[in-house]
C-alpha cells in the first residue's frame, strides 16, 4: 500500500545506485533485462545466482556494479523507459534464469498478470445492463471480517455488489485481532503475505508484529470502502437456506439481542484457526493459578517472578516463549514432539530504508521481489513435500529434496545447541520436514540454553493445583499455564448452524472434524454459501494464505458473475463434481508428507484424513480458480414476479 509521504527531491543517478546496494541482486538482474531485454547479459549472469531463498549470491562484483549502474540510469531518467520484455518466451527465459532450474511456462500467464501486462477484466468488469442492474440487486453476507472477508468485501464492492459483514470481535483482523500474545506475529514473508492489489511497500520489518500487520488489514478495509459496511460485536448462530425464494435467512445474536437478515448469497470467511483447543488433562480444572491460551492472551496477568509452564510447541508457542522465559523465575516446556525451527534469515531484520523506496519506485522491483518470495518460500519447495516410493534412509525423510533440506536444518539446529549436546535428543525432530509446521527461529534454542527453562518431553500424567505431574511421576510447581496447543481447525464453521436445501446441514454433512468442499470454496447442498480459508486450503509448507483468499475471492466473484449473467436466482456445485475433485485431492494429499502414517498433526482428523491442507502448488491453484466449470453447477431460476 502506497502511503501519502511527503515529496522529496528525486535522487540522483549516483544516490541511487547507492541505494540499489541493499537490494537483492537477483531482482536487480530481473528489473534490467525486464526494462531493457538484454538476455546476454542475463546470460552472463545467472551461472552466479543462488537459488531464491539463499540470499547470497556469488555474483562477482563486476556484474552487480554494472547491474546497479545500468539500473540506476534507467531509474534517473524521466520518462522511465517502458518494458522491454512483456511476452510470454521471454518471461518464462527470464523465470527459469532466476529460480536457477527449469520452470514450468504455467507460471507466465500468472507472472504477466502480476506484471500488469495481461490482466483479465475484473468480475461484472464487462457486463450488459441487464446483468449489472440484477448485481445492483443482489446482496451478499460475508461472515469474518479477518484477512478473506476484507478482501471479499473489497471485490464485491468493486464489482457493483450490494454486502454486508458480520463480525462477533470489535475490529477487524480475524487472526490478527484476536491473537495478541507476546511476540505474535506472520512467520511468513510479509511482501508476500498482503494482498496483491495493495502492496505494501512500508513493512517496517521482513516479518512484522500483530499489530503491523492487523493495522495493515483495517487500513484496507477503511480504504477501499469496507469499514463502513461491517457491523462489529455481532455474531451470526444460523444461516437458513430457503429454496422457495433462493434466499439464506440469518439468525444473528447482537448486544441488544437477535435479529434477522436476509441475503442472496453467504461468504462464511470464519477460517479454520478460530476456535482454541485446551487438551482435557486430569485435574486443569483444580488448578490453583493463572490458566490462559495464547488466543486468548490475559494481558491483566503479570507473569514477572512466577513460576510459570508452557504446553505445546507450535507457532504461538515459539513466539510467546522466549518473552514469557524473559520475566519468569522459571518457565518449563512441555513438549509432545519437537518442531523443525528454521534459520532467521531476516526474521527479526528491519527493512532498510534504501529497500522501502526500490520497493516503491523501481518499476517492477515489488513485483519480482514478491515472486521470489512465492518461489523460495512456496512452489518451489513444493517437491519436497512429495513421497518417493522408491526412497529408503535410516533418517526421517521422505525423498532425496527432502533429506537435503533435513541436513540443512539438522545443521543449523546443531550450530544453535552446540554448547548443550544434552538438549539435541530433545530438539531434533523425529519426522520429515514441513511433516508438521515448520517454523522461523526467534530465539527459541538460545532459550532452551537459559538457566531458567527446563524442556520436558516425558508428556502429562496429571495437573495438581500447584504442579503438573508428568509421565515419570516427577512434579514441576507452577503458577500459571499457557496453553499454545493451536486450534480444533478440522472443525470448520462452529459453532454456526447452517442449514441448506432439503433440511442438509454443515454438521449432518461435515460431522464434527470431516469437512469437505469442492476447491474447498463450494459444497453440495448450499446454494450460493461459499467458503474462504475452508477444507484442504491451509498451507502447510509455506506461501501466504493472503494468496489464497484472493484465489478464492475471485472464484466466488466469477460464480457470482456467471450466476447473474444467465439471470439465475442460485448455483449449486453437484455432487458428482465435489466427489471427483476431492477424490483427486485425496489421492494427491495420500503421497505427500502429512499422510505418513507415524505422524500425528493437526492437519488430520480423528480418522487420519487430511481435512485442513491443500495439496495443490500455488499455481494450481491459482488455475483451478480462474473461472467455474459451468458444468459443475446446478442453477435455479430466478422467479416469475407477480
Amino acid at each position: 500500500m502506497r502511503h501519502a509521504t511527503a515529496i522529496a527531491p528525486s535522487p540522483g543517478q549516483a544516490e541511487i545506485e547507492t541505494r540499489l546496494e541493499a537490494c537483492d541482486i537477483s531482482v536487480l538482474l530481473m528489473v534490467l533485462v525486464q526494462l531493457t531485454g538484454d538476455m546476454e547479459l542475463l546470460g552472463r549472469v545467472t551461472p552466479n545466482l543462488a537459488k531464491p531463498g539463499v540470499f547470497e549470491h556469488p555474483v562477482p562484483e563486476a556484474q552487480a556494479g554494472e547491474i546497479r549502474g545500468r539500473l540506476a540510469r534507467l531509474v534517473a531518467e524521466t520518462p522511465r523507459p517502458a518494458p522491454a520484455v512483456t511476452g510470454e518466451a521471454g518471461l518464462h527465459r527470464m523465470l527459469n534464469a532466476f529460480c536457477r532450474e527449469t520452470v514450468s511456462d504455467r507460471y507466465v500467464p500468472m507472472l504477466l498478470d502480476d506484471l500488469g501486462f495481461r490482466k483479465a477484466p475484473a468480475p461484472l468488469a464487462a457486463a450488459d445492463t441487464a446483468t449489472r442492474a440484477r448485481a445492483e440487486g443482489f446482496r451478499v453476507l460475508i461472515v469474518g471480517a479477518g484477512a478473506s472477508g476484507i478482501c471479499a468485501g473489497i471485490k464485491l464492492g468493486a464489482a457493483g455488489i450490494p454486502y454486508d459483514v458480520i463480525e462477533r470481535n470489535d475490529d477487524v483482523g480475524g487472526v490478527w485481532h484476536e491473537n495478541t500474545y507476546p511476540d505474535c506475529g506472520v512467520d511468513s514473508a510479509n511482501h508476500l503475505y498482503c494482498y496483491s492489489f495493495a502492496l505494501n511497500h512500508d513493512w517496517s520489518r521482513y516479518y512484522v508484529k500483530q499489530g503491523e500487520l492487523k493495522g495493515y488489514l483495517r487500513d484496507c478495509a477503511e480504504r477501499y470502502g469496507v469499514l463502513g459496511r461491517i457491523r462489529f460485536g455481532e455474531e451470526v448462530e444460523r444461516l437458513r437456506y430457503d429454496a422457495e425464494t433462493c434466499l439464506w435467512h440469518a439468525t444473528i445474536h447482537t448486544p441488544e439481542g437477535r435479529r434477522e437478515a436476509t441475503a442472496n448469497a453467504v461468504i462464511s470467511s470464519v477460517g479454520q484457526l478460530n476456535q482454541p483447543a485446551i487438551p482435557p488433562l486430569p485435574g486443569l480444572d483444580g488448578f490453583a493459578g493463572a490458566v490462559m491460551h495464547t488466543a486468548r492472551w490475559d494481558h491483566g496477568y503479570d507473569f514477572a517472578g512466577k513460576r510459570v509452564a508452557m504446553i505445546g510447541t507450535g507457532a504461538s508457542g515459539l513466539q510467546a516463549g522466549p518473552k514469557l522465559a524473559e520475566t519468569a523465575a522459571h518457565f518449563t516446556v512441555f513438549q509432545r514432539s519437537a518442531p523443525w525451527v528454521l534459520p532467521r534469515h531476516n526474521y527479526e531484520t528491519p527493512v532498510p530504508e534504501a529497500v522501502k523506496w526500490a520497493l516503491r519506485e523501481v518499476p517492477y522491483y515489488a513485483e519480482w521481489f514478491r515472486f521470489l518470495l512465492f518461489w523460495a518460500y512456496g512452489d518451489g519447495v513444493h517437491d519436497a513435500l512429495m513421497m518417493d516410493p522408491d526412497w529408503t534412509s535410516e533418517e526421517r525423510s521422505v525423498s532425496a529434496l527432502n533429506e537435503e533440506i533435513r541436513q540443512i536444518w539438522t545443521a543449523y539446529l546443531d550450530s544453535e545447541i552446540a554448547d548443550r549436546p544434552d538438549l539435541r535428543d530433545k530438539v531434533l525432530p523425529d519426522y520429515p520436514p514441513f511433516g508438521k509446521r515448520s517454523l522461523r527461529d526467534g530465539g527459541w534454542y538460545r532459550m532452551l540454553k537459559q538457566d531458567n527453562v527446563a524442556l520436558v518431553t516425558d508428556g502429562i500424567e496429571r495437573i495438581e493445583p500447584g504442579a503438573i505431574v508428568d509421565r515419570t511421576g516427577a512434579r514441576h510447581p507452577v503458577d500459571a499455564i499457557v496453553f499454545a496447543t493451536g486450534f480444533h481447525a478440522s472443525r470448520m464453521i462452529y459453532p454456526m448452524a447452517v442449514e441448506g436445501r432439503d433440511g442438509r446441514t454443515i454438521r449432518g454433512e461435515w460431522g464434527d472434524d470431516d469437512p469437505r468442499a469442492y476447491l474447498g470454496i463450494c459444497v453440495p447442498g448450499f446454494p450460493n454459501f461459499f467458503v474462504t480459508y475452508g477444507p484442504n486450503t491451509n498451507l502447510a509448507h509455506g506461501g501466504s494464505i493472503i494468496f489464497q483468499a484472493e484465489c478464492q475471492v475471485h472464484y466466488i466473484l466469477r460464480c457470482l458473475e456467471l450466476l447473474l449473467d444467465r439471470g439465475g436466482a442460485a448455483m449449486e456445485v453437484r455432487q458428482d463434481a465435489h466427489d471427483a475433485y476431492n477424490a483427486e485431492m485425496d489421492a494427491r494429499l495420500e503421497r505427500m508428507v502429512w499422510s505418513d502414517p507415524g505422524l500425528t498433526n493437526w492437519y488430520k482428523n480423528r480418522d487420519g484424513r487430511i481435512t485442513t491442507n491443500s495439496p495443490w502448488k500455488l499455481v494450481e491453484y491459482w488455475e483451478l480458480t480462474r473461472a467455474p466449470d459451468p458444468q459443475a453447477f446446478d442453477f435455479a431460476p430466478a422467479r416469475e414476479e407477480a
